[in-house]
């Protein structure tokens, strides 16, 4: 057993010789580089080092983990290739949001450990996908130029902000890039009224000005028929049961046009709350206060909005602020609400990425409450079934809240992970204890394009739901592959960190087969059809090295317990051959794994604390290594104090460590920039 592991390192070394190559490459345009190597040579040997010593067999979890970059490194060039021209346009036509969606998490591959290839592929492929979508004719109308200025020109925030997710992810390879901070600045100055062509926020009241804004404004009017036919709104209680034929009726349908304009169109409503990420974004690139201050004055007004409404949020406020202007004080019915099909899920992923932006920029708890007190709403509406399994109302209409469904994981999970709270981490536990069968909350539901679809169906059991195995292939969950995290957070699953990890391996393998047996004309294939092909999967990724977790897809930005960075190369992500853990969480802390696959080579690995830098490390502790500056053998547990963001592992050949690190969360000022330029 113990050859066939030597095999298999000695396989992967050589393997990662030949894929990590582009990574040491430098930029020799820039005249100043010596000199700015040099600055960061002395920040990084200001840090504080400590030395491993521990030589064993790597555990399998370490090897996996190192197996699974690879083979997306591997498989990156193919995809690539096969939906891409040289210029970088893609094959087949689709919305903005699906093509940026292609290439959104290789980024986070890059900061995780992945080659450079992931990140300049990555960063050409946004300026190709943005180049391409952009109508640089103001008159000009097409479904496919739906950019303008290189933003959207009017949508909705889900849809914008998936788009979105591409573009965040590019400042954790690069935060200095000119063209990207100028982009960030100026998407998020379209809410500050800095663009004369997109006064989107009205900040005396505090709202944005419709469910449809962009780069060329808030729009007054926007398609009724899809969203009024499948259930994405309500014009109750202005009209109740709408006639089936109303849209054969060219003078009805004008009516019902208008009333949707005055009702809903004209409205601010939950999902808007991602626009909080471009702030959010815009101040970890500059650091100006203006954006904080956006955040969090947006923020209290949503909160503030809850309280009046007697602790739920309301889905739709009028021009003057007001809970349900249009709709005689009905605090529900808006777009993408309690009344919508999948308004739930659209409501509370942009819940969770407004309070993860709060608090993160603010520091300030009382911003948990804005996903917690929804969450706590829904818990107390639950209703148990004979079988004893927890279901909550997803949905609400003049009847009362109906569509009983079991309760997500991803925003409870985001919630405990930001917060640390016992009280939150209960709130999982009765989760644990009450999702015992399938089907669970997205089964039959999404993506059927009826209205009320399934609503109207009783659930029933089927096969036994176990936390402990499941773990969601896909690369886009909704938070379905944290069941299994957290059983392993709550000692119940020792077994995690390997199984994620080799359930993502064999998604990457299907995915390359399917593409390689494909016999479709790329040409004519829609892009709904490129991205789920996409070989690059980070969820296990991030959650074991990370300790986090996935990202909100739709507009979430990196959550981190820790960061790591290539001390000898300077630049982010995990050395060469280098695999982590993060074994342990608790509130003023954490424990982190660190093992050095190679035999030959010594590796130097910066761990940030936090995503951004917003914790410090307090103190940290580890046994029967050689410890600190002075490399002084211990025998016994070495204690040393840091107090600082950063320090430095250095991984002899073949060595591991184990790290028990306090911590003080969400202590600095956040922001993207690398811990040796601080």
């Amino acid at each position: 057993m113990s050859n066939g592991i030597h095999l298999r390192i000695t396989v992967f070394a050589l393997l990662s010789t030949v894929f990590f190559t582009t990574r040491a490459q430098t930029n020799t345009a820039d005249r100043d580089q010596p000199a700015r190597l040099r600055d960061h040579d002395k920040a990084i040997n200001a840090m504080a080092v400590v030395k491993a010593s521990n030589v064993q067999l790597p555990p399998e979890w370490a090897i996996m983990q190192r197996q699974l970059i690879s083979v997306m490194e591997q498989g990156a060039p193919y995809y690539l290739k096969r939906f891409t021209r040289t210029d970088g346009s893609t094959y087949g036509k689709g919305p903005y949001d699906d093509v940026y969606e292609m290439f959104y998490n290789w980024p986070e591959l890059y900061a995780i450990s992945g080659n450079e290839f992931l990140y300049t592929t990555a960063q050409n492929e946004y300026n190709a996908i943005t180049r391409n979508n952009t109508n640089y004719l103001t008159d000009y109308i097409d479904y496919y130029h739906q950019l303008y200025k290189e933003y959207p020109k009017n949508d909705d925030f889900f849809h914008i902000s998936e788009g979105l997710t591409a573009f965040y992810n590019l400042a954790l390879g690069d935060p200095s890039l000119p063209e990207n901070i100028r982009r960030a600045k100026r998407f998020a100055g379209l809410y500050l009224n800095e663009d004369p062509d997109a006064r989107n926020f009205d900040a005396k009241h505090k709202i944005i000005k419709s469910i449809f804004t962009g780069s060329k404004g808030p729009l007054t009017t926007s398609e009724a028929t899809y969203n009024v036919r499948y259930g994405h709104a309500s014009l109750y209680p202005k009209i109740d049961i709408l006639e089936p034929e109303w849209i054969e009726n060219p003078k009805r349908k004008k009516q019902i046009q208008d009333l949707y304009d005055q009702m809903i169109t004209r409205t601010d409503v939950p999902v808007n709350l991602a626009a909080t990420g471009l702030m959010t974004n815009a101040y970890l690139y500059t650091g100006e206060e203006k954006y904080k201050e956006w955040v969090l004055n947006y923020v209290d007004a949503w909160m503030k909005r809850i309280e009046d409404n007697g602790g739920l949020l309301p889905d739709n406020i009028g021009q003057t602020g007001k809970v349900g202007e249009y709709r005689n004080g009905q605090w529900w019915g808006g777009l993408y609400g309690w009344y919508g099909r999948y308004g739930l899920m659209m409501m509370f992923s942009q819940l969770s990425v407004a309070t993860e932006n709060a608090y993160l920029l603010s520091g300030d708890p009382k911003y948990l409450n804005l996903l917690r007190s929804q969450i706590i709403s829904l818990m107390q509406r639950s209703k148990t079934t004979k079988e004893g399994q927890l279901l909550v109302p997803f949905r609400y209409k003049k009847e009362g809240w109906y569509s009983y469904r079991p309760m997500m994981i991803q925003d409870l999970s985001h919630l405990w992970h930001a917060s640390m709270d016992q009280a939150d981490w209960e709130k999982i536990e009765v989760l644990m204890k009450g999702n015992k069968y399938h089907p669970l909350w997205d089964e039959g539901i999404w993506g059927q394009n009826t209205l009320n679809e399934g609503d109207n169906k009783v659930w029933e059991p089927a096969e036994p739901f176990d936390w402990s195995k499941e773990m969601s292939n896909g690369d886009r969950t909704f938070g379905s592959a944290e069941h299994a995290r957290l059983m392993y957070y709550a000692g119940n699953n020792p077994d995690w960190p390997l199984e994620s990890l080799k359930a993502d391996y064999k998604e990457v393998v299907r995915r390359m087969n399917f593409m390689q047996n494909d016999p479709r004309d790329i040409s004519k294939i829609n892009s709904d059809d490129l991205y789920p092909n996409n070989p690059v999967i980070t969820k296990a990724l991030i959650q074991t090295t990370m300790g986090t977790p996935q990202t909100i897809y739709n507009g979430g930005l990196l959550r981190a317990t820790v960061r790591y960075f290539d001390a000898n190369k300077k630049q982010p992500g995990l050395p060469q051959d280098v695999a982590a853990l993060v074994e342990g969480l608790k509130a003023d802390g954490t424990i982190v794994n660190l093992v050095n696959l190679s035999v030959t080579e010594t590796r130097r690995v910066i761990i940030q604390a936090g995503a951004f830098g917003e914790h410090t490390f307090t103190t940290l502790s580890y046994g029967g290594q050689e410890g600190d500056k002075a490399n002084m053998q211990a025998k016994e547990v070495v204690k040393l104090d840091v107090n600082k963001p950063y320090f430095v592992v250095q991984l002899p050949p073949s060595a591991s460590i184990k790290l028990d690190i306090g911590m003080r969360r969400f202590a600095n000022k956040p922001s993207y920039t690398f811990p040796w330029d601080l």
